[in-house]
């Protein structure tokens, strides 16, 4: 299994580490943590986050691979995933509201809608992982939704 973590190195990008190392960890995933900086003046900062992102990966016995690229970031993870293929998508989001429309942000759902392989968006902290709900499309979607729930069970 492949599992890619997505970080532009701010707060939500942490709860999809700490998410994605949860399930990594157990089902022996090859993983891949891709930050992306926006600007240049971010690539620094954005490095030194990933380095500790990482670091907390290792404490679980995860050895991930660190790819940094600039640009826009539904594009670079568009490239990324069009590169290799990934079983499951790990990317953090910020709650914009409560209700409605508003509890993800625009670029997430950009993502969510131009790549392939399955999103699981990290929204919050998670201390343990005991219930998820698997959500899908239906028609060609969900027997991959199906596959990747019976996995991580």
């Amino acid at each position: 299994m492949r599992i890619l973590i997505c970080s532009d190195g701010m707060s939500a990008a942490d709860n999809a580490t700490r998410l994605g190392g949860r399930l990594a960890g157990p089902l022996q995933a090859e993983t891949t943590l891709l930050g992306i900086a926006e600007k240049p003046r971010d690539e620094s900062p954005l490095r030194e986050a990933l380095e500790a992102q990482a670091q907390s990966l290792r404490a679980q016995g995860i050895t991930p691979e660190m790819v940094v690229r600039a640009g826009e970031p539904v594009r670079q993870i568009l490239h990324q995933t069009s590169t290799i293929n990934y079983d499951l998508i790990v990317i953090g989001a910020r709650r914009t509201g409560t209700s409605g429309l508003y509890w993800r942000s625009r670029k997430t759902y950009e993502v969510i809608k131009a790549i392939s392989p399955p999103v699981l968006v990290a929204i919050g902290e998670c201390e343990h992982l005991n219930r998820f709900l698997v959500c899908t499309g239906g028609k060609a979607f969900i027997e991959n939704a199906v596959q990747l729930t019976g996995k991580l069970a």
